[in-house]
């Protein structure tokens, strides 16, 4: 598990290609852990992502996010407050 858990979080792909082992590999070694150790693997996984990684937004989505702020400019009373997210959530699941 351990080299697993390299290959995942390791700063270059050599560690997959030394060890033999792909991200498939690593991703079904992972899933084969208890629950906990998953969330323990993600969350060193996330805490080793670079910061700026993943916040590049397209021009389509920052038109969708102006759009939607607008909207919520022109009637804030149709915003929901986070229990009443947590509540409609709870509701859909159930």
């Amino acid at each position: 598990m351990a080299v697993a858990l390299m290959a995942i979080m390791g700063t270059s792909h050599t560690i997959l290609k030394e060890n033999a082992m792909s991200v498939d590999q690593a991703i079904s070694d992972i899933t084969s852990l208890p629950l906990e150790d998953q969330i323990l693997v993600i969350q060193a996984v996330w805490d080793n992502m670079p910061s700026q990684a993943g916040t590049a937004i397209t021009d389509g989505q920052r038109a969708e996010l102006d759009r939607r702020l607008a909207a919520y400019r022109e009637n804030t009373e149709t915003a929901l407050t986070e229990s009443q997210l947590h509540a409609q959530i709870r509701d859909a699941r159930s």
